[in-house]
């Protein structure tokens, strides 16, 4: 009888302070992180300059779902079915990578990017044989990919750009065309 008890209680207290599975512990974002070039290893971060906090260096993945109109301003979007993606700033929910039409990378309202249509905000993360991706922009149809480039008159840290994406699974990717996603870059705490 003594037994009884006990699991009806203890089945009460979970009840009682189980997780409603509908809010749950997840939502549409992920901890913060770095998207590095596979080639030189710098971090993508159109705040650098701008902002002395160490956190808007970094990203939160938020996944979209495009709408149908949308979605048909992606060539690819039967091929490379990959999802859709948004780099969204740490510091604020509405301020996303963008890769703006000077060709570099800025950033912008993630909302108004979707309504305005231009997709200047929205990626696509295509994986390799390798833990580096390709990011997929869907600016231009789609068909180009994040890279980093030569150019001795920019500065190492702003040589991000976008060009026509590999897609042929016979060629192999250059450093150049990969990424990669690091642990966010976060001011170190000494150990005493």
């Amino acid at each position: 009888m003594m037994k009884k008890i006990f699991i009806i209680i203890f089945m009460f207290f979970n009840f009682l302070f189980a997780v409603n599975p509908s809010q749950g512990d997840l939502s549409d974002f992920t901890p913060m992180f770095a998207i590095r070039s596979l080639e030189t290893g710098i971090s993508l971060s159109p705040f650098r300059e701008t902002s002395d906090r160490l956190e808007d260096q970094n990203w939160i993945l938020r996944e979209i779902i495009l709408s149908d109109e949308l979605k048909k301003k992606d060539n690819l979007a039967e091929e490379l079915p990959f999802g859709y993606v948004q780099f969204v700033n740490p510091s604020d929910d509405d301020l996303c990578l963008a890769i703006l039409e000077s060709g570099f990378f800025g950033g912008k309202s993630c909302k108004e990017d979707l309504k305005d249509g231009k997709l200047e905000t929205v990626f696509s993360i295509m994986p390799t044989t390798s833990s580096a991706v390709q990011i997929r922009s869907l600016v231009e149809g789609g068909e180009e990919c994040m890279i980093t480039f030569f150019n001795p008159n920019v500065p190492i840290e702003n040589r991000f750009g976008i060009r026509k994406c590999t897609l042929d699974p016979g060629l192999f990717l250059e450093l150049f065309e990969l990424m990669f996603f690091t642990p966010a870059i976060v001011e170190a705490t000494p150990i005493q």
